[in-house]
């Protein structure tokens, strides 16, 4: 009997120090080591390329010629990044090369800017009337030239005109803007237009585009000078589209959406708002609402997350990476071990939330930031933050970096290069003003660190107001892409959240996935390096288009497989929709603009007459 207790009692025990241990364990995070994550499988992007030989048909010719004059250059220069973002070729001319213009239905001839006076008129005129094509892409005043740009009446300038009202679907997602928007503010010529004039875009009553036939040719005017800003390109490729019998452009086809300060420490406090309507503290709210609501979203509208961490909130440095590991251990665990799970990525947004800036460096003083001392304080914050992430992650590597407040300057994009001896995508601002520290962006390696690689976001925010979506639609009418990003606190600031409840905010956010989705569902859900891979690859294919009346040839060389294009045809002309051997032709909007996506690197398009 005595041995039998003995023995019960020693089990007992040992069965206690057992429980203790794992306890112990789990508590010392030895169970996330034991069975760390598995490694991400990132998805690959195949090639195709067709076959050599010669191809039928004429390519289109776009002739750009860039004055002296600043209008000229801001707007062409835009404009010149629309075409190479959507592999449309061009070719830069000169006033002389003017003169030697070939007219034809596929040659156009691109202006813009007030130095009418030093441009061939007589040469361009007779271009026009034998069949050529001309785009003025920033107005100007000069009766000359009235008639064969469709002005009965030349006034004087006119300042003070905002917004656009389309008069005919030009592209899915172009919606109008009313004349208290500031997305788009015109300086005009205050015209009368010829009865041939066709208006496709007015503001405040104001004709500011319009097309109009001279002769065999067609003339395109934007009465504006609104075309310098990056959130007109896609507008500027759409229309020129519409001066052609057919007209081809690429699609890069991506959607990525970031989550910047997440995982990061979450504020063991109450809010307010938060606690009237959920009756929970913020760090029950992101777990039990937020995040919920979030994974929600994403598995219904087809949105792929890619988070940034924050090490810590304070604006010192002297934390080490065991210091972080524990700060934001729940948040790594719950949330970050939830995004890998989901298919998403983890990326870099900073050991704090200090921009990477020392003193004598552009930073906008109001945000309250404090420089770093040098280079060197940067670097060891990178390492320490980056041995947290590998700490809970360690089959996981950085790939991605967001600057906090998408600020940063020379010192911090070294610092980056110096510690990612890899390739590490920068991730800040496609637009935006520069003047107070903002980094903007264009998409490609960075032209001076050749560790970094530039892939900026276009949109951010919980889809509020008509601007926001015309900035997201501009970028998919250009070349396909959907850059967006979120905070996730814009919840628990009251300004940041324009007095909304969570509640609101996710629906207006849900009603942007859910209109991206079903407008563009081409555009593959991807995070952020897959992005990364993908556009690479865009960029590197090489896509030869040519034309006849009644067809369209394709023929590439290292595209994507699947590639996915924009086809514009006339009015009363199609193409046929439906899955055909080469892949599948969607229509996109009203009777002429189509997505096609092939499968086959060379391909015949027929193009047929009538409606379908």
């Amino acid at each position: 009997m005595k041995k039998s207790i003995t023995t019960y009692v020693v089990a007992v025990f040992a069965i206690l120090l057992v429980t203790i241990g794992v306890v112990q364990l789990l508590r010392l995070d030895y169970g996330h080591r034991l069975i760390p994550t598995e490694e991400t499988q990132q998805k690959t992007f195949q090639t195709m390329s067709g076959k050599e030989g010669q191809m039928d048909g004429e390519p289109l010719q776009v002739y750009i010629h860039q004055d002296k004059g600043e209008l000229s250059k801001s707007v062409l220069t835009n404009f010149k990044y629309a075409l190479k973002y959507a592999k449309v070729p061009y070719t830069n001319i000169s006033i002389k090369e003017i003169e030697q213009l070939e007219p034809s239905e596929r040659t156009v001839l691109v202006l813009a800017g007030e130095h009418s006076r030093d441009w061939p008129y007589e040469t361009i005129r007779q271009f026009v009337k034998d069949g050529g094509r001309l785009y003025i892409a920033a107005r100007f005043i000069n009766e000359d030239w009235a008639e064969l740009v469709g002005v009965k009446q030349f006034g004087d300038f006119k300042d003070g005109i905002n917004g656009l009202i389309f008069k005919e679907e030009i592209f899915p997602g172009f919606v109008d803007l009313p004349d208290s928007s500031n997305l788009f503010a015109h300086s005009i010529a205050d015209v009368e237009l010829l009865p041939q004039a066709d208006v496709k875009i007015t503001a405040s009553g104001e004709p500011i585009l319009w097309t109009s036939p001279y002769g065999k040719g067609t003339v395109l005017f934007w009465n504006t000078t609104s075309l310098a800003e990056k959130n007109s390109r896609g507008l500027m490729l759409q229309t020129l589209s519409l001066l052609f019998p057919s007209f081809v452009s690429q699609q890069a086809a991506i959607k990525v959406t970031h989550l910047d300060d997440f995982p990061s420490p979450v504020p063991g406090n109450t809010n307010a708002a938060i606690e009237k309507t959920y009756n929970r503290t913020i760090k029950e709210f992101f777990k039990e609402i937020w995040w919920r609501d979030m994974k929600r979203i994403a598995d219904e509208q087809d949105v792929t997350y890619t988070g940034f961490i924050i090490g810590s909130y304070k604006n010192t440095t002297e934390e080490t990476t065991e210091d972080l590991s524990e700060k934001i251990r729940t948040p790594m665990l719950n949330y970050g071990r939830g995004l890998l799970k989901m298919g998403g990525e983890i990326g870099l947004h900073g050991f704090n939330h200090q921009p990477l800036v020392v003193a004598g460096e552009t930073l906008d003083p109001n945000l309250g930031y404090v420089p770093w001392n040098n280079r060197d304080q940067m670097e060891e914050a990178l390492k320490k933050v980056i041995g947290t992430h590998d700490y809970y992650f360690p089959n996981e590597s950085i790939q991605s970096y967001v600057p906090p407040s998408n600020i940063i300057n020379e010192t911090g994009l070294t610092a980056l290069n110096n510690v990612f001896k890899d390739k590490l995508i920068v991730a800040s601002l496609y637009s935006g003003d520069p003047s107070m520290g903002s980094y903007i962006q264009e998409f490609g390696p960075d032209p001076v660190h050749q560790n970094l690689y530039n892939f900026p976001r276009i949109s951010s925010g919980y889809n509020e107001t008509a601007n926001d979506t015309f900035v997201m639609a501009d970028a998919v009418a250009n070349f396909g892409m959907f850059t967006h990003f979120i905070h996730p606190d814009d919840v628990l600031d009251e300004d940041r959240s324009k007095g909304k409840g969570w509640a609101e905010m996710e629906k207006t956010m849900e009603e942007m996935f859910r209109d991206v989705k079903t407008m563009y569902p081409y555009l593959e859900s991807l995070t952020q390096y897959e992005a990364y891979e993908k556009y690479v690859q865009y960029q590197q294919s090489d896509i030869n288009v040519t034309y006849t009346d009644k067809t369209i040839e394709i023929n590439g060389t290292n595209m994507l497989k699947p590639s996915v294009m924009l086809v514009r045809v006339a009015p009363g002309q199609h193409l046929k929709t439906g899955t055909f051997d080469f892949g599948t032709v969607r229509a996109l909007a009203g009777e002429t603009l189509y997505q096609v996506t092939l499968t086959k690197a060379t391909v015949t398009l027929p193009i047929e007459e009538g409606t379908e």
